[in-house]
C-alpha cells in the first residue's frame, strides 16, 4: 500500500475504496511543492514567463473542505497537525461560509475568484488561509487532510496529457465520493440540519462586510449544533470512518454516476501505464502556438505546461496526414524526405499533445467522448454545482446533457470557481 494510489489520499478515503486503488501510484516529478516548478529559479526560458509569487506558489485557492474533513483534522492530535488544527477552529469560530455541509471560502472570495485566471498563483490576497507562511518550505497546514481540488491539481505533468486525463478523472471520481459522503454524513447525524441555498451572483451586505450571517439565519441551518459545530463536524468523521466497503460500493460506485466515472478513471489510469498509440495521427490543430527563433512553444492541454519544439520538428508535425496511419506516415516521411522519427519521439510528441488523434466526422464517437465518459463529466459538473449552492435548472440540464465531452470540461474548470450558473454555462 506504501507506493499505491491509495496511499497519496487521505486516511478517511482508504477503507472505503475498491481495489484499483491498490494499483502503482502516478508520481509526477515535474510539479512539486517543496521548488515550484512555477516560480522563478534563473533558469532560462524560451518564452516571457509569468512566474507564481513564490510566498503563494499555487495557493492562491481556499478549499471547500466536506464535513468529514473538517472532522478529520479536528480529530488528528498530531503535532504536524497543530497549525491546521488551529486554523479551522478558527474558521468556525467566525461562522464565515461554515455550514452543516461544508467549510468553505468566503462567498465575496468566490465571486473574486472567477475573474482571477491570470493571476492565479500571484494574487496574495487569495492565499489560502491554510498555507503555513512560518514553514520554511511554505507548505499547507492541513495537508494530510486536502480536500479534491488540493489532492489532484499539477500545473505540470510527467505523462503530459495522459497525466492530465488522469487526473481529471481522479478528480471527477472523488468529487462525487466527496459530495455522496458530506451529503449523508450531514443527513445521518442530524436529518433536521439544513444546508443553505443562496441567491446566485448576489452577495449579502454580510458577505461584503466580511461578516458572519445574520444569527436567524445561521440558527435556522445548524439548529441544536449552534456552538457545538465542532462535535457535529467530528461525528461526520465518525460516520464515515464507520461506513463499510460494501456499503461504499453500493452508494457510490454502483449509482450511475460513480460507476461511469470509476469507469473512466481506470481507463485513464491505463493510459498512463501502457502507452499504446492511436493508429492515425495529426499535428494538433487546438493548440496554442507562440514562435520564437528557431523555437515553438506549444501548449496545447494546460496553460502552465508548454513544450519547446525545434521549428524544424514542428512543421514536420504538419505533414502527418489524416488519411494515413502513423506507420504510413512515417515511411512517407522516411521515403520522401529523408526524415525518420524515432519511437521515442512519437510519445514524447504524443504526450505532450503535440500529435493527437484526428476528429472523424461522422464516425462514431471516439473513447476521450463515448457516452459513459460523457454521463461521468455530467456527474462530475453536477456534483461541483450542487455544492456550490447553484444546482441547475431544468433549461440547465437540458444544456448539460446536450454537452459534448470538451465542452463539459470547460464547464467544469469554471464550475470549480464560479459563483453563478451562468458565469459556468456561457459560451
Amino acid at each position: 500500500m506504501v507506493d499505491s494510489l491509495r496511499s497519496t489520499l487521505p486516511p478517511v478515503y482508504r477503507h472505503l475504496l475498491n481495489e484499483f486503488f491498490d494499483k502503482p501510484k502516478v508520481v509526477e516529478t515535474r510539479a512539486t511543492c517543496d521548488r515550484c516548478s512555477m516560480c522563478d529559479h534563473g533558469d532560462p526560458s524560451p518564452v516571457a514567463m509569468e512566474y507564481f509569487d513564490p510566498t503563494t506558489k499555487c495557493c492562491t485557492f481556499t478549499p471547500l473542505l466536506p464535513n468529514y474533513l473538517v472532522g478529520a483534522i479536528l480529530a488528528d492530535e498530531s503535532p504536524e497537525m497543530a497549525v491546521g488544527r488551529g486554523r479551522i477552529k478558527n474558521t468556525i469560530g467566525k461562522r464565515i461560509s461554515v455550514t452543516p455541509h461544508y467549510v468553505g471560502r468566503p462567498r465575496k472570495v468566490s465571486l473574486l475568484m472567477t475573474a482571477y485566471a491570470d493571476v492565479f498563483g500571484r494574487a496574495k490576497s487569495l492565499k489560502c488561509p491554510y498555507y503555513d507562511d512560518d514553514n520554511p518550505a511554505g507548505t499547507c497546514s492541513i495537508w494530510r487532510h486536502r480536500e479534491v481540488i488540493c489532492m489532484t491539481y499539477y500545473c505540470k505533468y510527467s505523462g503530459g496529457m495522459r497525466g492530465y486525463e488522469y487526473w481529471g478523472a481522479l478528480k471527477d471520481y472523488l468529487m462525487i465520493v466527496q459530495q455522496i459522503l458530506a451529503q449523508t454524513a450531514a443527513r445521518i447525524v442530524d436529518p433536521t440540519v439544513v444546508e443553505p441555498q443562496f441567491k446566485r451572483n448576489l452577495l449579502t451586505l454580510e458577505d461584503m462586510e466580511d461578516l458572519p450571517p445574520k444569527d436567524s439565519d445561521y440558527a435556522a441551518w445548524w439548529g441544536r449544533w449552534v456552538g457545538r459545530e465542532e462535535e457535529f463536524y467530528l461525528k461526520c468523521h465518525e460516520w464515515v470512518q464507520n461506513v463499510s466497503p460494501a456499503a461504499f460500493a453500493k452508494h457510490v460506485d454502483a449509482s450511475k454516476e460513480g460507476k461511469a466515472a470509476l469507469e473512466r478513471l481506470v481507463a485513464k489510469y491505463e493510459l498512463t501505464q501502457n502507452k499504446i498509440l492511436p493508429t492515425n495521427l495529426v499535428r494538433n490543430p487546438r493548440m496554442k502556438e507562440s514562435h520564437v527563433g528557431d523555437k515553438v512553444v506549444v501548449t496545447s492541454y494546460h496553460r502552465y505546461d508548454s513544450f519547446a519544439l525545434d521549428k524544424e520538428l514542428f512543421e514536420v508535425c504538419g505533414t502527418f496526414r489524416a488519411d494515413q496511419t502513423l506507420d504510413e506516415n512515417l515511411e512517407r516521411l522516411k521515403r520522401e524526405d529523408g526524415i525518420e522519427l524515432a519511437p521515442e519521439l512519437i510519445e514524447y510528441l504524443v504526450a505532450a499533445g503535440v500529435l493527437v488523434e484526428p476528429p472523424k466526422p461522422g464516425a462514431a464517437p471516439t473513447p476521450a467522448d463515448n457516452a459513459g465518459e460523457r454521463s461521468g463529466r455530467r456527474a462530475a459538473l453536477n456534483a461541483i454545482l450542487e455544492v456550490r449552492g447553484i444546482g441547475p435548472d431544468a433549461d440547465a440540464r437540458t444544456k448539460i446533457d446536450a454537452a459534448d465531452a470538451a465542452k463539459l470540461d470547460l464547464w467544469i474548470k469554471k464550475a470549480a470557481i464560479a459563483r453563478s450558473l451562468a458565469e459556468v454555462l456561457e459560451d
